[in-house]
């Protein structure tokens, strides 16, 4: 396939999944605006208690995005019938995980309490956030199932679905927090409380348009949708043995950038910590298209290599990397030249300005190889070759980026916030470089998500489509 035809099908399928990422940002974005709102109380409790539900929901989201890439290469070996029993799985993972949340729920007050309490948090604080955790833990469950269905449409190349899933939620979110924070229509004013039930009828919302859109004849015809909804425990464990290492690596990811922002910016004072969470609102603004070429990628990488087409497998990649970073390269480019004018938007403190450049200059550095991290890192989850990459994200997340970070903060405090966002590029450097390394190797090419039967005829890909 010419590359410029390869270039057009990535665009039209990866659209959409940017569209399906924005909204996601958008709805955490909706939360913390309307919450705030409430003051300064609400406002301080909301992002810390939002951030650990969603810490404890990588666990079963995590496994729950392995659904893509079973889905996408049983619909490569020309067995699509396969692919809908994988999507229903996610349901049997969110039951599951609701054994455990259930308890969590009820005990909020103890071990949510304790935390906050142990981080530092401000007493006044600590309740509200207790309030938003017990409810808002509930939308994990939903989450796991939503990931899941999310993942097969994703995965069958038809991503404008779950978009419609998500706009849908990102609306009833939206008006269920101006109804249930502040008491209007009739409801009681729930203040934060508000927030967290939104967010769990957005999650329903959103599963409930997946679950009709799966059961429709057409996708019934082809996938085998409303005939395999019983639990089939060795797809099961496949979406374990594959998604487990992507959910370790989420809470890696994720847990170096709270000790990050919680654990060593704070010891440069506010200033530091000002510049650097700007410059993390205007990074979203670079690697958030390109996570959602990645998650295309993923798709297109997983039926080639479901086809046998390991050479369409790498074109596929290949264009998918020159679009992230020729898009990447171009916003370090920008971060470079008007680095302070870009803080200057959220904050016109000169000392801000100043620190800021600082940030947006280290993030400049970085942007290509972040760029290959994305890419190369959804190029082998679409080969099902998750473990390598968790297992680098253990050793940088947390030897470089915050083992570093810490060293230069302590050690070497003349270099300011230079030296942990000196540490946090090398680690960029290296997940891009070492993942570049693994994917010209042959490792994931021995990879069989699926041991017995030969891969069918070359199938066609049922989209992208506007379905």
């Amino acid at each position: 396939m010419p590359t410029s035809g390869a270039t057009r099908e990535l665009l039209m399928l990866a659209l959409p999944i940017i569209g399906l990422t924005v909204s996601r940002m958008l709805m955490s974005f909706v939360d913390f605006v309307m919450v705030s709102w409430l003051g300064t109380d609400a406002q301080a409790a909301i992002s810390p208690a939002a951030l650990l539900v969603f810490a404890i929901g990588c666990v079963g989201m995590g496994v729950a995005t392995a659904v893509q890439t079973f889905v996408s290469q049983a619909d490569g070996r020309g067995r699509p019938h396969e692919a809908g029993a994988y999507a229903w799985q996610s349901l049997y993972l969110a039951g599951a995980l609701a054994l455990v949340v259930g308890p969590a729920a009820a005990t909020t007050s103890v071990w949510c309490g304790g935390l906050a309490r142990v981080a530092g948090h401000p007493e006044q604080i600590i309740p509200l956030e207790i309030e938003y955790v017990r409810l808002g833990l509930w939308s994990v469950v939903v989450g796991v199932v939503t990931v899941g269905l999310e993942g097969f449409f994703n995965g069958i190349q038809r991503p404008r679905v779950a978009l419609v899933a998500a706009l849908v939620a990102l609306a009833i979110n939206t008006f269920g927090n101006w109804v249930l924070i502040f008491g209007h229509l009739g409801f009681p004013r729930l203040g934060i409380a508000g927030a967290a039930v939104a967010t769990v009828v957005g999650f329903v919302a959103r599963t409930a348009v997946l679950v009709v859109a799966m059961l429709d004849r057409s996708i019934d015809a082809r996938y085998g949708t409303r005939r395999s909804l019983a639990p089939q425990w060795d797809k099961i464990k496949g979406l374990l043995r594959v998604g487990g290492p992507t959910a370790v690596q989420w809470l890696l990811d994720l847990g170096s950038w709270v000790a990050f922002l919680g654990w060593i910016m704070p010891g440069f004072g506010l200033v530091a910590m000002a510049a650097t969470n700007i410059g993390l609102q205007l990074l979203h603004l670079s690697f958030m298209p390109a996570i959602g070429v990645g998650i295309a990628l993923c798709s297109q990488v997983g039926f080639a290599i479901g086809q046998g087409r390991m050479h369409e497998a790498r074109l596929r990649t290949r264009v998918a990397l020159r679009l992230t970073v020729g898009y990447m390269g171009a916003a370090g480019v920008l971060f470079l030249l008007a680095r302070g004018p870009l803080i200057a938007v959220f904050n016109s403190d000169p000392a801000v300005v100043a620190a800021g450049g600082v940030v947006l200059l280290w993030s400049a550095i970085f942007q290509v190889f972040d760029a290959m991290g994305i890419t190369y890192m959804n190029a082998l989850r679409g080969a099902g070759d998750t473990r390598f990459a968790a297992v680098l994200m253990a050793v940088c997340c947390w030897g470089v980026f915050i083992g570093g970070g810490l060293a230069t903060a302590r050690l070497l405090p003349q270099w300011g916030i230079s030296g942990p966002w000196g540490m946090c590029t090398l680690y960029i450097v290296l997940v891009g470089v070492v993942l570049w390394w693994r994917w010209r190797g042959a490792a994931w090419q021995r990879i069989r998500l699926f041991e017995q039967g030969a891969a069918g005829p070359p199938a066609v890909p049922a989209g992208p489509s506007a379905e």
